[in-house]
């Protein structure tokens, strides 16, 4: 794990279309240092009362906290604090859209976000999607005890479909001579959710990108598989969320990964009709209470001791 560095106070942003459901629920916001070179962009959100858990939630490839207001709020009315961050190279954060040297970093920082946010006498939950998904299974099989729960919605596991054969031959060449080589995804909103208004509604738009790197692409591709290798050194509670019509992320990996994960406590639920981003779906109301239940249901214990 690596030790954080410094953080510096951020003033609220001045964006006039932070209203409604999708608003985070009054956060303060800061600047986390990490290795001395790069800037993580963090959003913490509390209760009114003294919190009975914290969740960080981690994004997925190309997106930002700021799309996770709703599900912050969700989680706050239900006591819990919520911690939300930019990945490096997206949104607020410092590095290259779409880019990485190294996407062990991205765990990584998931350790340090959680070392520098997490209370000590509060349990931690992780609530991750797709890449993030896939990151914070990662960091699962290296931090077993850290987590008392992990909510994992349509993790990146396996592709739900085949890349252009010609955008794959020039990601292979690039990877040989020019491995930052970016290019553009075709994430579509209709692939992401059936509630179009819905994800036309979120703040900071502009900060979404669809761009990928060969060495990226290919960290994440391998990046599956070994979560699939070790999988029984995963042990934390889990609860894993996909959509049947996911045209991103493949369901039937989940499926598979479920069967073949060590944790004694976990639950698979697939939603029939729903696209890749379950959260955000036309039923989220009823997903985000039952995660509010998963995870209330695993603090109880805890508080009675």
């Amino acid at each position: 794990m690596r030790s954080v560095m410094t953080t510096e106070n951020l003033s609220l942003h001045e964006n006039s279309n932070r209203t409604g459901e999708i608003e985070w629920p009054s956060a303060q916001e800061e600047f986390l240092s990490v290795d001395g070179n790069a800037s993580l962009f963090v959003r913490y959100a509390r209760p009114a009362e003294e919190a009975r858990a914290c969740v960080v939630l981690v994004h997925g490839l190309g997106e930002y906290s700021g799309r996770y207001g709703h599900v912050a709020r969700a989680l706050v009315e239900r006591g819990f604090s919520v911690v939300g961050w930019d990945l490096r190279g997206h949104g607020r954060s410092t590095g290259t859209r779409g880019d990485m040297t190294n996407g062990e970093a991205l765990v990584e920082d998931l350790a340090a976000v959680c070392a520098r946010f997490r209370p000590k006498t509060t349990p931690l939950f992780l609530f991750a999607h797709s890449l993030g998904g896939q990151v914070a299974l990662r960091f699962l099989e290296k931090n077993a005890t850290v987590c008392r729960g992990a909510v994992i919605a349509s993790p990146w596991l396996r592709l739900a479909f085949n890349p252009p054969w010609w955008k794959l031959l020039l990601a292979r060449l690039a990877m040989h001579v020019w491995p930052s080589f970016i290019q553009a995804r075709d994430i579509s909103p209709e692939r992401l959710s059936r509630d179009a208004a819905h994800l036309a509604a979120f703040p900071d738009l502009n900060l979404l990108h669809q761009s990928i790197s060969a060495r990226m692409y290919f960290w994440a591709l391998a990046g599956g598989e070994r979560i699939f290798a070790g999988a029984a050194a995963v042990r934390t509670p889990l609860l894993l969320l996909h959509g049947d019509h996911d045209p991103v992320t493949c369901h039937r990996a989940t499926g598979e990964f479920f069967e073949r994960v060590g944790s004694a406590d976990k639950t698979l639920r697939i939603f029939p009709g729903a696209r890749h981003e379950t959260h955000n779906e036309l039923d989220r109301g009823q997903l985000l209470q039952e995660v509010g239940d998963w995870i209330a249901a695993r603090v109880a214990p805890l508080e009675k001791t």
